[in-house]
C-alpha cells in the first residue's frame, strides 16, 4: 500500500490510519446520503403528491443546518471532534432506520419526515464544522490537499452514484429499503470513528479553560468564541474578500445549475431528462477530474491565484451554457461546459479548504470553518427564490449569461486583492 500511495500522491492521506477510517465511513454515508435524497423526494410524494410539501421537507432540513452552523464551530473548538461526528452519524442513523420502520408498518406520515429533516438540520449543522477542522488533526500538513481531495471525491462519487443507486433501490424493495441503506452507512460510519484509537482530542484554548471558571456563563463563553472567530475573518484579507465573493458566487452558480438548467434543457436545447442527467454527470465527472488532480499535485505556486482562475474557468463555462448554439452541436457543448464548471468549482473548493486549514489556527478552525459555511451557503435560499423568478421573466438563456458575467467580474475582483495573489 506505502509503495502505492508514494506513486499515487492523492492517495497519500490514507497512509494515516485513523483519516483511512474516516474517510471509508464518510464515503459509505455520503453514498447512503445520495440514495436517501432521491427516496425521500419519492416518499414525499407518494405520500402527497405536492411539490410544496417537498419544499417544505428542503427548508425543514436547511433552516436547522443553518442556524445551528456557528453552535456547531463553537463545539467543534471546545469538544473532542470525534465525538460531536460520532453521535451526529449514530442519532442520524437511528432516525432514519426508524423512519423506515414506520414506513413497512404503513404509519408514516408527512410531519415524521418533516421531523426527521430537522433533526438531520441540527445534526449537520454540529457534522460540518467538526469535520473540516478535523482532517488537519489526523494528517500531515503537506497531506491536507490529499485529504481534502479524497473527501470532495466521495462526495462527488456520491453526487453520480447515489441517486441511481437510490432509484434501484426504491424500484425493486420501495423507498423505505433505501431510508434503511441510508441508516445502515450511518451505522458503519459511526463503526468506523469508533474504530479510530486514540480518540482524536480537541486543542486546549483560552476559550475552553474560560468554561472551567465558576463565574462564567455559558452564553457568554459562545458569544466570545464566535467573536475570536469573526475577529481572525476581519483580520484576514484573503477571507475577508474571500468569503462574500462566494455567498455571490454560490447564488450565480447554484442558483441557474438547480433552478434554471432543466428549464434551459428543455426549451432552448429542445430536449427531455436525458440530457438533464448526461449534464449533471459531466458536472461531477468534472469535479472528480480536479479532485485527482489537485490531490496528485504535491506542490501548487500561488495557490490563491489558481484557485480563482479555476473559477474564472467556470465562469466562462457557465457563459457558454447561455449562448446561442447551432442545434447541432449544443448538446456536445453544453456536456463540455457542465464538466468545466466541475473541474473549475472542483479545484477551487479543495484548494480553499486546504489553505484555511493551514492559515487557520487549529484552535478555532471550527469555529471559522462554520462562519465560512455560513457565508457560503446562507444566501442561497434567496438565491434560488430570485433565480426561479428570473427563469420565468427573462428565459434561461439570459439567466446563465448573466449568472456567468457575474462570476467572471467576482473573479476578477478576487485577482485584484495583493494578499490573494500572494497565497502560495
Amino acid at each position: 500500500m506505502s509503495t502505492f500511495t508514494r506513486r499515487l500522491a492523492v492517495l497519500r492521506s490514507l497512509q494515516n490510519r485513523p483519516f483511512a477510517l474516516l474517510w471509508l465511513g464518510q464515503t459509505c454515508s455520503s453514498l447512503g446520503d445520495g440514495a436517501f435524497t432521491i427516496a425521500l423526494a419519492w416518499e414525499v410524494l407518494l405520500l402527497t403528491g405536492s411539490a410544496t410539501a417537498m419544499g417544505l421537507v428542503v427548508m425543514a432540513e436547511m433552516l436547522p443546518r443553518l442556524i445551528f452552523l456557528l453552535l456547531g464551530g463553537v463545539a467543534a473548538d471546545r469538544l473532542p471532534r470525534q465525538r460531536i461526528l460520532l453521535f451526529s452519524d449514530a442519532g442520524r442513523g437511528v432516525i432514519v432506520l426508524l423512519i423506515a420502520l414506520l414506513g413497512w408498518l404503513h404509519l408514516l406520515q408527512l410531519w415524521h419526515l418533516v421531523a426527521l429533516a430537522l433533526l438531520f438540520g441540527l445534526a449537520a449543522g454540529f457534522f460540518h464544522p467538526a469535520y473540516r477542522s478535523m482532517t488537519p488533526q489526523l494528517v500531515e500538513r503537506d497531506q491536507l490537499a490529499s485529504a481534502n481531495a479524497l473527501t470532495a471525491f466521495s462526495r462527488d462519487i456520491s453526487t453520480l452514484l447515489g441517486p441511481a443507486l437510490g432509484a434501484g433501490i426504491v424500484a425493486l424493495v420501495g423507498p423505505m429499503g433505501a431510508f434503511a441503506f441510508d441508516g445502515l452507512s450511518f451505522v458503519f460510519s459511526a463503526v468506523c470513528l469508533l474504530a479510530m484509537r486514540p480518540p482524536v482530542v480537541a486543542p486546549k484554548t483560552e476559550a475552553s479553560e474560560a468554561t472551567q471558571e465558576k463565574d462564567a456563563h455559558p452564553l457568554k463563553n459562545i458569544v466570545k468564541d464566535l467573536h475570536e472567530g469573526w475577529r481572525f475573518v476581519v483580520s484576514s484579507p484573503w477571507f475577508l474578500v474571500g468569503l462574500p465573493i462566494a455567498a455571490l458566487g454560490n447564488i450565480f452558480f447554484s442558483g441557474p445549475l438547480e433552478v434554471t438548467l432543466p428549464r434551459l434543457v428543455q426549451t432552448v436545447y429542445n430536449a427531455n431528462i436525458w440530457l438533464f442527467g448526461i449534464l449533471g454527470m459531466a458536472l461531477a465527472l468534472g469535479s472528480i477530474l480536479a479532485s485527482l488532480i489537485v490531490g496528485q499535485l504535491r506542490n501548487i505556486p500561488k495557490r490563491g491565484t489558481v484557485m480563482y482562475l479555476a473559477v474564472g474557468l467556470a465562469s466562462c463555462a457557465e457563459l457558454l451554457l447561455g449562448l446561442a448554439t447551432p442545434p447541432a452541436y449544443a448538446p456536445f457543448l453544453a456536456i463540455l461546459a457542465s464538466a468545466l464548471i466541475g473541474f473549475g468549482l472542483g479545484t477551487f473548493g479543495i484548494i480553499w479548504v486546504t489553505l484555511m486549514q493551514e492559515l487557520v489556527p487549529e484552535e478555532m478552525l471550527g469555529r471559522v470553518s462554520s462562519i465560512d459555511q455560513l457565508g457560503a451557503w446562507s444566501l442561497l435560499p434567496l438565491g434560488y427564490a430570485l433565480t426561479g423568478l428570473a427563469t420565468d421573466s427573462f428565459g434561461p438563456g439570459l439567466v446563465f449569461l448573466i449568472a456567468g458575467l457575474g462570476n467572471i467580474l467576482l473573479t476578477l475582483i478576487a485577482l485584484a486583492v495583493p494578499a490573494i495573489r500572494r497565497m502560495g
